[in-house]
């Protein structure tokens, strides 16, 4: 039996480290931070920090100026304690002996084979084949040191130097701000130019009047970032440094110590301030905040133009104008407060608190549509010259555009459970999918029959549209729920979310949330949350302008590009390993003794963007897959075996990664499994089957006794029958020779032999009676055949049980006495029938001791017999209890579940 546990564990209080001087990316995906702290590992969700302080994860030493990449292990360079070797997946160190007389040092690298170390004043180089140490440089001041796959720089306030051979060389005059690696080339900025320098020649060169303190390559590519003491961040190629565009926003105004780009597109900037975190921006949020109480507005598509329906400002324009000055002057103060808006042709109808409005594109004016005056009106929906006004408390009203008039009215009277009517949906000819608060109905205009479908949402349908041939229904906190076109629940998607408007876009369905932005497809139902949207609340509507999506939230239109981007597949990894107590860095092969173990994985998802809470499901040995609520699985109770763990994972969009992560778990198996006891277990295996062999033998033995009295009894009464089948013949021929005295006699003594063994047949079946009325008379007949006394309490309820278990009840008691008073001397019977928690108790108690023995499944009569396969035939239970040496019970308990 296997079982697991998961707990929440969100230490996400990276951006708050102000003393962070280095951050990189190893091989794994992890970030790794170094700093006054020590050596912090982040995981998108969860840091570990090595440190001198940590007992759990400890090292010699907490101030680390510099870390950087040696072979598959960290490099550190401390303020106190030298340069060290640190073992990123067992946390182990190993100082690196290099023999440097000042203990600080703050910079080292590993290049072509040899350890170069930035110490006060001075470059060394460590060889570990000859294990010997060189100054490279002396009386130089602080620099910085760097190296792409070629060739080692320096750089500090006094110019931009090569390392060729044993000498450095100058290539650039004055300070360097900013410097990073490429494969093949490096970039370098001063003041006022950025440098493309390769084989050690300047190769290419730009200006610029910004200041510039920091830089990083891009993941995956030559091109580089910069951010200026404004926060502003540029994009250049690092081909020809011209300026790129990209996505990202800019970061508040500061200093910025070190920049880093991971592989999941996320900027990191360090500074004195902490850290800061910025990912790709591909939204344009258009503020748009208007003097009313409330900013829930709503947007559609006007003489080709966007326009704002605004909850007390009336008619608004978004970018262009297109409405005149005096637009809302018209307006009642309630009919500013719009809820819809819909264009139709050169019309612009208007839902609002105070009736239906109309705007002209050609007249420039507004008026009240009157048949509908004071009303309501929170939606309509345009089709087939047709428009469906939804109200508040006036149920639904179609409107016939050519004839301008209703034609149909739909309400309580029509059979709506309730008069307010959020959202309607069109489908075929003659349906109307009507969201009525909470509830979801289908109307046919053709039969005029409601329908109202089963649905488990708690909270109001927001918005109902039709994709894939099913039906989508948001809500506001229970989701999305999916129906076929017939009304039957197919799906219920992100329970306990909340959506709004919901629009289908080439195929894919777009869903306003509160907050943020998602979108899934129709076919299987998977939802993503588009990136950088969860700080939104969505009002409702969207449109598709020019391959852009508008989507309207409490602060303005976000406005975003249609064009597909690629999914993310981050690493999914087991981030640490704990057995027992005992914590162990990343995955291993797990072996422990036995059940009692508890294994406990920490698992990632290493996504650094902002997005969804990541989620994670396992499963073992190829089984169905679990679902985790977090992010760590504790496993314990494993039987004896070998396990393979397999962990999937999704990215911060709610994607799932294609990657996996895989652990082995190996259980021993305890001391009475080992050959020794097996060959014991064999021997003891053997001896069991004899022993099986003899019960089994006298079980036959029992057996052919049973049918030995059943083949008597049948004797007995085959013999009756001769005897009345010859008497009767013997008459017949009498009477044909006209004996009439002589046949009178045959025929009396077949009366006599039927009388004497009607006369002898005991009660031993219900024969139609209740137990009320069956036991008490059993009671009489064995104490007038027998002179034993029989006492009883029936104390059941209502007298419930069906005829067929009181037959069964009744033939158990008449077995059990009379075959224990025919093999004992008891003397009297007590009879109990209760009925207590569900079952039927039958206590039956003798003076005795004459039931011991009643429940042996070897030695046993036809009475036994009948009673097990009775007790087994209705799941009951049969105990024997055997008081003292003058009495025995027999208990049977019958559940009553399983009685039809």
């Amino acid at each position: 039996m296997c079982t697991f546990f998961v707990q929440a564990k969100n230490n996400n209080t990276i951006t708050a480290l102000s003393s962070v001087t280095k951050i990189i990316q190893d091989k794994q995906g992890f970030v790794w931070l170094a700093g006054h702290q020590g050596l912090t590992r982040f995981d998108g969700s969860n840091d570990i920090t090595f440190s001198l302080e940590n007992q759990t994860w400890s090292l010699p030493f907490s101030w680390i100026h510099d870390v950087s990449i040696a072979n598959d292990q960290l490099l550190l360079a401390t303020e106190s304690n030298g340069t060290w070797l640190f073992d990123s997946q067992t946390g182990e160190t190993k100082q690196v002996p290099a023999k440097i007389a000042p203990q600080g040092h703050y910079q080292a690298l590993f290049f072509q084979g040899s350890y170069y170390i930035n110490a006060p004043n001075t470059l060394y180089r460590y060889n570990p084949n000859d294990n010997t140490t060189k100054i490279i440089q002396n009386n130089i001041a602080k620099s910085k040191i760097i190296h792409n796959d070629n060739q080692l720089y320096i750089a500090n306030s006094l110019g931009l130097y090569s390392l060729q051979g044993e000498k450095l060389v100058k290539l650039i005059d004055g300070p360097i701000n900013a410097l990073t690696a490429l494969p093949n080339a490096i970039i370098a900025i001063t003041s006022n130019k950025i440098y493309r320098i390769n084989h050690n020649k300047i190769i290419k060169t730009i200006t610029h009047h910004e200041k510039i303190y920091s830089l990083c390559k891009e993941y995956g590519t030559d091109n580089f970032f910069t951010v200026n003491n404004k926060g502003r961040i540029a994009k250049y190629s690092a081909k020809d440094l011209s300026p790129l565009p990209h996505f990202y926003t800019d970061s508040q105004e500061n200093r910025v110590r070190q920049m880093f780009h991971d592989n999941s597109g996320v900027l990191w900037l360090i500074s004195s301030q902490g850290i800061q975190k910025i990912s790709e921006n591909y939204i344009v949020n258009h503020k748009k905040i208007f003097d009313i109480p409330i900013n829930a507005n709503e947007i559609t598509l006007f003489a080709n133009e966007i326009i704002i329906g605004s909850y007390g400002a009336g008619l608004q324009d978004f970018t262009s104008p297109v409405f005149s000055q005096n637009v809302n002057e018209t307006f009642t103060k309630e009919g500013l407060k719009i809820f819809d808006v819909l264009a139709i042709k050169d019309d612009l109808y208007i839902a609002s608190f105070d009736g239906l409005w109309r705007y002209n594109k050609n007249s420039k004016q507004v008026v009240k549509e009157s048949f509908l005056d004071n009303k309501l009106i929170l939606k309509l929906i345009h089709k087939n010259d047709l428009l469906y006004i939804a109200t508040n408390d006036d149920g639904l009203y179609i409107y016939n555009l050519e004839k301008r008039q209703i034609i149909e009215h739909i309400n309580i009277d029509s059979g709506l459970k309730n008069s307010e009517v959020i959202d309607v949906l069109p489908v075929g000819d003659n349906k109307l999918w009507i969201a009525n608060r909470s509830k979801i109905v289908i109307y046919d205009t053709a039969t005029k029959n409601i329908t109202s479908l089963k649905t488990p949402n708690t909270t109001k349908v927001a918005s109902i549209i039709i994709a894939d041939n099913k039906i989508f229904a948001s809500t506001l906190g229970d989701g999305i729920l999916v129906f076929n076109q017939l009304g039957h629940l197919l799906y219920q998607l992100s329970k306990g979310q909340k959506f709004t408007a919901m629009l289908e876009v080439d195929g894919e369905v777009w869903v306003a949330g509160r907050p943020g932005l998602y979108r899934f497809s129709p076919k299987d139902y998977l939802m993503t949350m588009v990136e950088n949207t969860q700080q939104y609340s969505f009002v409702g509507s969207m449109l598709v302008k020019e391959n852009k999506l508008y989507a309207i939230h409490y602060g303005g239109v976000l406005a975003l590009e249609l064009g597909g981007k690629s999914v993310f597949n981050p690493t999914v990894i087991i981030s640490k390993t704990t057995i027992s107590g005992r914590s162990y860095l990343l995955n291993k092969t797990i072996q422990v003794k036995g059940g009692n173990d508890v294994i406990t994985l920490d698992l990632a998802s290493l996504d650094y963007r902002p997005g969804l809470a990541k989620k994670f499901k396992y499963r073992i040995n190829n089984n169905d897959w679990q679902k985790i609520n977090h992010n760590q699985l504790t496993l314990t109770g494993l039987r004896s075996g070998d396990y393979h763990i397999e962990v999937m994972a999704t990215n911060s969009l709610g994607q799932w990664s294609t990657n996996r992560a895989y652990t082995e778990i190996q259980v021993s198996y305890p001391w009475y499994w080992t050959v020794k006891i097996r060959i014991i277990y064999l021997v003891s295996l053997i001896g069991i089957i004899l022993f099986s062999a003899w019960l089994l033998y006298l079980r036959s033995k029992s057996i052919s006794y049973i049918h030995y009295m059943l083949k008597n009894d049948i004797k007995s009464y085959g013999n009756t029958m001769l005897h009345i089948n010859r008497d009767l013949g013997l008459t017949l021929k009498l009477l044909s020779e006209n004996k009439i005295k002589e046949s009178n006699e045959l025929i009396r003594s077949c009366i006599n032999e039927l009388n004497s063994k009607i006369q002898s047949k005991e009660p031993d079946n219900l024969s139609g009676k209740s137990l009320d009325i069956a036991i008490p008379f059993l009671a009489g007949f064995i104490f007038e055949k027998y002179q034993v006394r029989v006492n009883h309490t029936i104390e059941l309820k209502n007298n419930k049980l069906n005829y067929e278990l009181e037959a069964d009840i009744y033939k158990i008691i008449f077995e059990a006495i009379i075959s224990t008073l025919l093999k004992s001397e008891a003397k009297k019977f007590n009879v109990s029938l209760q009925e207590v928690k569900s079952k039927v108790w039958l206590t039956i108690s003798d003076d005795c001791n004459g039931f011991y023995g009643f429940d042996s499944k070897v030695n046993f009569d036809m009475a036994r017999y009948t009673v097990r396969q009775i007790v087994n035939k209705n799941n009951a239970s049969l105990n024997v209890f055997n008081e003292n040496e003058q009495s025995s019970q027999l208990v049977i308990s019958i559940p009553l579940m399983y009685i039809s």
